[in-house]
């Protein structure tokens, strides 16, 4: 049977559903993997009023359902008519977007999804509904019982790998340590090795301006940063670094290492936004996200962009081919 990839909808006021709608035929394209979607039914119904395809719906419970002349859906009991809040946080739309991804988590485990996408969530609406997590990258590392993982934020030929992620920027200081940079220098790697990548060349980013100047501007790149990546730079693995933040996307990497979220956000969204990824490397459970969020303010107005999801699709359908 042909692989399943399984695509959360994300928060239902959001622009998930949207965009998914306008990217459906174009992922279906790809005729060696068949999309499934987890979402409550009349939330994907009141989003075909905004979105001018025709598309119909198959509601499916197994594999054996699926039938690829349709949107399979696999429906959550959450939302149960079309009269759901939009367009802002709320707690009913924060309960159905994390139930989305535990389902999701479930028919992993029970072999029915071999991969996942996962649309666009509001982690406060999420804390409305009384799940106190960061993101989707927290929750599925959680559930899954991974302790090694990493966000990696991917546009074009651009592959980044965030050391730290959503911490405010005055705690990087607690995080930054030669054993945290050694774990996701190899996690990066492996990353690269089942996508194929002959020979992958890694490069590290500074924390400081100029990547600290010697120690005139700041001293963690050579007291944590270097020393980090002498103790692997001959274990199989071409590190480099680290290098101003400002010049790295400049130099031919197959992965860059960003110290904090907005080095490498800020450069990405800038020039890549509407092809921007969110991949969750070291996870047993293939994911990927458009590198977008809920767009609340365009929501329910016909104005989502696909490109990002579609991109994501495509990304992971060939991961897992590779792997």
């Amino acid at each position: 049977m042909k692989k399943i990839i399984g695509i959360t909808i994300g928060d239902p006021a959001g622009i998930g559903p949207e965009i998914l709608l306008k990217g459906f035929f174009e992922i279906k394209k790809n005729k060696d993997v068949v999309p499934l979607i987890i979402a409550d039914i009349p939330v994907i119904e009141r989003n075909l009023e905004y979105v001018d395809v025709k598309i119909k719906i198959k509601e499916v419970k197994d594999k054996i359902d699926i039938d690829e002349k349709y949107l399979n859906i696999f429906p959550i009991d959450v939302i149960k008519d079309k009269k759901f809040p939009i367009g802002y946080d709320n707690r009913i739309c924060g309960e159905a977007s994390f139930k989305y991804v535990i389902e999701a988590i479930n028919l992993w485990k029970k072999k029915v999804i071999d991969a996942l996408v996962t649309l666009p969530i509001s982690k406060r609406a999420w804390f409305f509904a009384g799940h106190n997590y960061s993101g989707h990258t927290e929750l599925l590392s959680e559930k899954l019982n991974e302790k090694k993982y990493a966000m990696i934020m991917i546009a074009e030929k651009y592959k980044v790998l965030l050391l730290t992620t959503h911490i405010p920027l005055k705690d990087i200081f607690k995080y930054l340590k030669e054993e945290l940079i050694i774990e996701k220098i190899y996690i990066g790697f492996e990353f690269l090795k089942k996508l194929k990548v002959k020979n992958p060349k890694i490069g590290i980013c500074g924390l400081n301006p100029h990547a600290g100047e010697n120690g005139i501007l700041g001293k963690e790149e050579i007291e944590i940063i270097k020393p980090a990546i002498e103790k692997i730079k001959n274990k199989e693995i071409n590190i480099e670094g680290p290098f101003p933040a400002d010049t790295i996307f400049r130099k031919n990497f197959d992965l860059i290492i960003a110290i904090y979220h907005d080095q490498a956000l800020i450069p990405l969204k800038t020039f890549y936004f509407e092809k921007l990824m969110n991949f969750t490397a070291g996870l047993k459970l293939p994911r990927i996200s458009p590198g977008h969020g809920t767009a609340f303010d365009i929501a329910y107005k016909n104005k989502g962009n696909p490109e990002s999801f579609i991109c994501a699709y495509k990304f992971i359908c060939n991961f897992i081919k590779q792997k």
